[in-house]
């Protein structure tokens, strides 16, 4: 933001006689509503995120903050350098409040209570956060994080899950490094970084992401990212499968998957041999299964030239009796399976058909749960993770924070997503059945106006809801957090680990059901029940 001192002088050359101050006066001022006095109290602690106050309880019950703290790998040797403390709370701050650059910091600078809730001294300028995060050594710092988001969420794992991988693209317009002209769909020729990231299915949880040039869009070279972050959790905790669009139907990708033993999901492009399955199987005499919600499949299996061994595909289409048909359907770009005319024979000359058809590649056993019904079903569910990557993009702020060094998108990167999910965890305190975003949680349960007042040697926070239901959520928010009260007395001789898990299954009841992890002290579900 611009000095607008000048301003002030200006209007003081014009105006001598006035010499209102901040703190000392107030003065009349009409408005329609009648005339007010108005007076200045910039000395006052106040905020507009009130409602931190309880995201905070959260992270001191659970050990998050401290932890997060004590292991940052960020190191000062002058004594007039600014605290780790201060860094990290400004970024957080910063990133809660829906930021996507830098700049964007100085708005939470006038902040005067939420930095001394996460014990901070103050909040430092945007120049001091770009700076420790270009002091910071990139391979340590992306341990730190991985680690802290692992010991987040790492103990909810044990139970079996969906491990959904993706790439998006994010546009740049500077001379950034890995700025690079690479497969950009909304933007072709805009320089760009990759984002290849993972995420717990279903739980709507990120478990990383690896941030690379722009021309580095292919899916593989993605996967290293995703095994060293596997690789840190144990074998127990890792996904039932992997499951990836048609970008990660590749050679490379399912050797890798079935040299580490873990199965895999993905979509086909449709090559030509591809093609040629697709043609064989709309042929008269071909069997679809019915698979429900409209849809059929076919089984078969298929070795591609470039495959070292043949596989299972399922090939998915919409049912013929409810498929849309006419010439709107024929300017769609999916690709469309022929289909014989009828009393056609083999060699006869297909009709377009107007479904569209899938083809599925899988490793998983053909059992009852993982059939051809239950591959399509499966699949099917894998669009929610672009409903992650779209509220990480556009409600988190992965598409902003940039600067010229590539290390420090990637720090910020993950430290987002390490964000993102304590917010979330959070959240599902509120709403264990659904997953709320940042665009209607952060004004529900983050924005408030908060003064803090001391008094009897106490110190109190006053909060106004601006919400419209701000009476239901207060009432929420207020048995959550004396829940919260009540759980850290009641697991006072418990060490952070083992409250920590407390937490997650207390947030994940209905997922977790009535099993219990290993770690958990006894009398844990007697605290839980009651």
């Amino acid at each position: 933001m611009s000095d607008l001192s000048h301003l002030v002088d200006l209007h003081q050359k014009s105006e001598a006689e006035i010499s209102v101050l901040p703190n000392t006066a107030s003065w009349p001022v009409d408005t329609p509503g009648g005339r007010f006095h108005a007076e200045w109290a910039m000395d006052d602690p106040v905020t507009r995120d009130a409602s931190l106050i309880f995201f905070f309880q959260f992270l001191k019950a659970g050990g998050r903050w401290e932890a997060l703290v004590k292991a940052c790998p960020l190191r000062y040797r002058s004594n007039r350098a600014s605290a780790i403390r201060d860094v990290l709370g400004t970024m957080m701050l910063s990133v809660l409040a829906g930021h996507w650059r830098y700049a964007h910091i100085n708005s939470v600078r006038g902040d005067g209570v939420n930095p001394g809730l996460l014990g901070m001294s103050k909040t430092v300028s945007e120049d001091t956060v770009r700076g420790a995060l270009r002091k910071l050594d990139e391979a340590a710092a992306l341990d730190w994080l991985t680690q802290q988001n692992l010991a987040a969420i790492g103990p909810i794992l044990f139970l079996p899950w969906i491990l959904d991988i993706d790439n998006t693209v994010k546009p740049l317009y500077g001379h950034q490094e890995g700025a690079e002209i690479g497969y950009n769909p909304q933007k072709p020729g805009r320089p760009s970084h990759n984002y290849h990231s993972y995420f717990v299915a279903n739980l709507r949880l990120c478990l990383g992401v690896d941030v690379l040039p722009g021309k580095q869009s292919s899916s593989a070279v993605g996967m290293p990212g995703l095994w060293r972050i596997l690789e840190g959790l144990p074998r127990t905790h890792w996904p039932t499968f992997i499951r990836g669009d048609c970008a990660y139907g590749a050679e490379t990708i399912m050797v890798q998957c079935e040299e580490r033993g873990v199965p895999y999901l993905f979509k086909l492009k449709h090559s030509p041999y591809v093609k040629k399955l697709v043609q064989a199987s709309q042929r008269l005499g071909a069997e679809w299964i019915a698979a429900g919600e409209g849809w059929e499949f076919m089984e078969a299996t298929l070795q591609l030239k470039a495959w070292t061994k043949a596989r299972r595909v399922v090939l998915v289409r919409e049912t013929p009796a409810i498929a849309p048909v006419g010439k709107n359907v024929r300017r769609r770009k999916d690709y469309r399976g022929p289909q014989l005319a009828e009393g056609a024979g083999w060699d006869a000359q297909p009709t377009s058909w107007s479904g569209r058809i899938s083809v599925l590649v899988a490793s998983l056993p053909n059992d009852e749960l993982y059939n051809g019904v239950g591959l399509t079903k499966l699949y099917r569910m894998r669009a929610d993770a672009e409903n992650i990557i779209d509220e990480t993009k556009n409600q988190w702020g992965w598409c902003g924070y940039t600067t010229k060094k590539l290390s420090s998108c990637r720090i910020m990167a993950n430290f987002i997503a390490l964000i993102y999910n304590l917010w979330h965890l959070y959240i599902r305190f509120y709403d264990e059945e659904h997953h709320r975003e940042a665009i209607t949680s952060r004004p529900a349960l983050m924005q408030g106006v908060g003064r803090q007042v001391q008094g009897g040697n106490q110190k109190r926070i006053k909060i106004s809801l601006l919400h419209e239901k701000g009476d239901v959520i207060a009432k929420a928010v207020t048995a959550i957090s004396k829940e919260i009260s009540s759980i850290v007395a009641i697991t006072e001789q418990w060490n952070i680990t083992e409250r920590w898990l407390l937490f997650l299954i207390r947030i994940y009841r209905s997922y977790f059901g009535g099993k219990r992890p290993a770690g958990l002290p006894p009398g844990a579900d007697l605290l839980l029940s009651g």
